[in-house]
């Protein structure tokens, strides 16, 4: 009993000792202080940042989209746009002190944008600083920038965007001469067999079947083909470009549909189906806002290649940039992740008429473009039929590969030698890939 009552008192004085440590540990344990800032303290301190665009943007069109927004959630920051100057590109801008900290543009220029210029920032320690969730983005859209940043870095993150590929059809050629419109899901060749349908003469005028912006199509291609190989400074698989050239090309084939031989210009054929003549086209999304008010058109999906992928384009995103030379670092991300929201993107669905950059099903995308008047009843779902193409695969780390607008001109050139020079694709092609390796060895000479 005595033994009992002793080891009753033993566990209570373990208890109260243990319960006098625990309260001691407590009290002696260290307050770690996050470095992650509260949005309050991003919000105290003045700041001024600088936003850079590679587009032509105006100032007023930068306030309208961005800086207005920007200015009204964070009262504290100071927002300055640079517009593009003639003659004054951004390498003389950082040559002559002006850093900017905050640019958007897309992977086409980013070596001369923003690697070239020493901008280049990996914003891969604010993702992480902050736990921001990259899932939430389309993954083609992010591999599209993680494929041209440094290894293991993420330069940008991806903006609602514009430049998904559709094909636009004119009703009312197609009323007149009795066709039914295009739909839904055709491949290229049942869009080629419309367009042997549609190009006609009708007394002194001449109507087009096809047209296309073919410097998208071949840019940013269904089959995900790189102009060069990713593991070599030579162009990229031959026979799918090839594919790619024999496919586009015969639409310029059909006797009546032929492109103007005294006119090499891509923008001249991209702006053919505005003039009314012309019954389909593929072209970008963005390409609505220049058809005159008295074109009765709508819109289908891309055609995809019967034994492909079922995809669309590839995504012609632009990203937003943190630049390396920005002291502002954090509150920059937080206006960045502000813009990129899904209620902003939501709002720009509907007025602005962008897809957004996050993981389809994420958002309700049966408002793109509700509040646009010039797509009120067009068959908006034709933009997100498909899901874009794979982003292109990523080029071997040590290979400096060569300027991106040299290699899309050229292609460009090599495909009018082809519809306007006859020349045959093979020799076309070559004269492309000696061009090719022309300009990767000046690229290698030049980063010497």
């Amino acid at each position: 009993m005595k033994a009992a009552k002793n080891m009753v008192g033993s566990l209570v004085v373990l208890t109260l000792l243990g319960s006098t440590l625990a309260a001691c540990s407590k009290e002696a344990a260290p307050t770690v202080k996050s470095n992650v800032p509260s949005e309050a303290d991003l919000l105290k301190e003045p700041v001024t940042l600088v936003f850079k665009s590679q587009f032509d943007d105006s100032m007023e069109k930068f306030n309208e989209r961005y800086g207005d927004r920007i200015r009204a959630k964070f009262p504290n920051v100071t927002v300055k746009f640079l517009p593009r100057e003639k003659d004054l590109d951004i390498r003389e801008l950082v040559a002559a002190g002006t850093n900017p900290d905050i640019m958007y543009g897309n992977t086409s220029q980013i070596d001369q944008f923003l690697v070239e210029t020493g901008l280049a920032y990996d914003m891969t320690e604010l993702i992480k600083k902050y736990n921001y969730d990259l899932n939430r983005f389309e993954p083609a859209l992010l591999d599209n920038l993680k494929n041209v940043s440094a290894p293991g870095m993420l330069y940008g993150l991806p903006m609602p965007w514009a430049g998904a590929q559709i094909m636009y059809y004119n009703k009312a050629l197609f009323d007149r001469f009795g066709v039914p419109y295009p739909k839904d899901g055709m491949t290229w060749d049942e869009v080629y067999e419309l367009a042997k349908k549609m190009t006609r003469v009708n007394g002194d005028e001449t109507y087009r079947g096809f047209s296309s912006f073919i410097s998208a199509v071949l840019r940013d291609n269904q089959l995900s083909l790189p102009y060069l190989d990713p593991k070599a400074d030579k162009m990229a698989d031959n026979e799918k470009w090839k594919r790619l050239f024999t496919n586009l090309s015969r639409f310029y084939e059909i006797t009546g549909n032929n492109r103007d031989t005294k006119n090499r210009s891509q923008n001249t054929e991209s702006q053919a189906f505005e003039k009314g003549n012309v019954a389909m086209q593929i072209n970008q999304f963005n390409k609505f806002p220049t058809f005159p008010p008295n074109l009765e058109w709508d819109m289908v999906s891309m055609p995809v290649f019967a034994d492909g992928p079922k995809v669309g384009s590839q995504a012609a995103s632009n990203y937003w940039f943190i630049t390396k030379t920005n002291q502002h670092k954090d509150i920059s991300f937080q206006i960045i992740k502000y813009l990129l929201s899904d209620e902003l993107q939501l709002e720009a669905a509907k007025s602005d008429a962008t897809l957004p950059s996050l993981k389809k099903g994420s958002v309700n995308l049966e408002v793109l473009g509700q509040n646009v008047p010039a797509l009120k009843g067009k068959h908006t779902q034709a933009v997100y039929y498909y899901a874009p193409a794979p982003a292109m695969p990523r080029r071997e780390p040590n290979l400096p590969g060569a300027d991106p607008n040299v290699l899309k001109t050229t292609m460009e050139e090599a495909f009018n030698r082809v519809v306007i020079d006859k020349l045959d694709v093979n020799s076309a092609l070559r004269e492309a890939s000696d061009k090719f390796d022309k300009a990767a060895a000046e690229k290698k000479n030049s980063s010497k």
